[in-house]
Parts: C-alpha cells; structure tokens; sequence
C-alpha cells in the first residue's frame, strides 16, 4: 500500500474516534465531574448573593408586615448538649444542660452561611414562640434579603431584611441598633401584621413585587429552600 494512503487512513481513524458516540459521552462525563467538583460550590454561593442583592435593591415596599409559611412546628423535646456531676451535686445525680434543638439547628445553619446573626440564634426562636410564627421564617427571608446579614444597607444598619417600617435612614431603610432589636421588630411586623398563614408565594408580591411578575419567583422559592435547610438541620442535629 502506498506511503500516502496508509496516513489517510491513520487520519481518518483519528477523525472517527474523536467524533464517536463514546468518545463525546466520556468528555461530557469528565466536564461535568469537573464542575461539580471545583465550580459548583462556589457558583451555588455566588448566587445566592446575587440573588439576594437583586431581591434587595428591587424591593420598593414601604410597609413590610408579612407572616408566616406552614402551620407551626412544635417541638417539646429538648435536646441534651453534655452531663455531668459537679461537686455540689453530692446525689451523684447527673444534671443536664438541655436547649431547644431549634436553637441548635439555627446556630449550626446560620454559622454554616457565616451570618453575624449566629450568636442570636436563640433570640429567632424566643420571638417566635412569643408571637407563634414560624421559628424558621425570619431567618430565611434574611437569607434572600441579604445572604444572611452580610450584604445590608449602609453597612452597619442590623437590617437584614430590605426592612422599611420604622427608623428610616435617608434612603428609607429602618435601622435597628443591634442585631437582636432587628430580629424582634421584623419578628412582631410579621405576626401581627398578616397573621400565621401566608405562603412565601402569597408574602412575595407585597415584599418583592417584581419577584411576583417573574416566573422564576425567586423571593418565595428562596425562602423557602432555606425554611426547609432548616428543617433538615434540626432532623439531623446527631449527624452534625
């Protein structure tokens, strides 16, 4: 066989293995696990601080009084964190140190998202109780609102939750004085504002009306992954 042909056809088999089926399924295989490897966890993250600076910038409500998503959740057991026997206990009876596992579960969550808001967790579910909103939602729409308290107006302001109901600043943005003072106010505008039985996708055209128009609804979607982030966390509080 000439010289000329056998490199045609070495050429050709080339060709043919790199426009098979199997050759093209390997490659799609290798980017994909490339991408949820070293792409997607950042990209996931990336997102949702857009979103959340989206959500932010676009609501025009003056009056947020809003409520919550599902029917409230009643958790009666109490979760042991440690026991022991101190010195005055001379029973030899062990005392235990319990907390709420919905505290638990939000500090867990809220320092998994590096919020500032961590440390008050048991402050969520107080105001909650107190009102008998759902213990998940004011955290969760802070999640939308502004990644958790990292992305807020003017940067020192406590509110992390596009808030313009009261102590306006000059761009009408209600600033509280500590973080704790944030979660009470929003906690009480919610529950006495629209009641206890609102979904995100009712809450959504008065929070975020252009959210509403969209089909993504992205306000209410959001919010409502994180209110179900939460409820994985307190199923899973012996796995964490």
């Amino acid at each position: 066989m000439p010289e000329p042909m056998g490199e045609k056809l070495k050429l050709l088999s080339v060709k043919s293995l790199y426009h098979s089926r199997i050759t093209r399924a390997v490659l799609a295989f290798v980017l994909l696990s490339l991408y949820y490897l070293f792409v997607s966890p950042h990209f996931e993250k990336f997102l949702v601080n857009a979103i959340g600076q989206s959500v932010q910038a676009n609501s025009m409500t003056q009056m947020n009084a809003l409520s919550p998503v599902f029917d409230i959740h009643v958790y009666s057991a109490e979760y042991s964190l440690s026991s022991n026997i101190t010195e005055a206990n001379k029973t030899g009876i062990s005392r235990f140190l319990t907390l709420d596992p919905r505290v638990l579960a939000m500090n867990k969550f809220l320092t998994d998202y590096h919020s500032p808001m961590a440390q008050y967790s048991s402050v969520f579910i107080s105001e909650a109780d107190k009102y008998g909103l759902d213990w998940r939602l004011v955290a969760s729409i802070s999640g939308v609102e502004s990644a958790f308290g990292n992305i807020i107006p003017g940067g020192d302001s406590n509110n992390g939750w596009g808030w313009r109901g009261i102590n306006k600043d000059e761009n009408g943005w209600s600033v509280f004085a500590t973080w704790p003072d944030g979660i009470k106010e929003i906690t009480r505008g919610l529950s006495q504002g629209y009641g206890v039985t609102l979904t995100p996708f009712e809450i959504e055209p008065a929070y975020c009306p252009p959210c509403a128009e969209g089909s993504a609804h992205a306000w209410a979607n959001g919010v409502t992954r994180f209110m179900n982030e939460l409820d994985y966390y307190v199923d899973n509080l012996d796995n964490q």
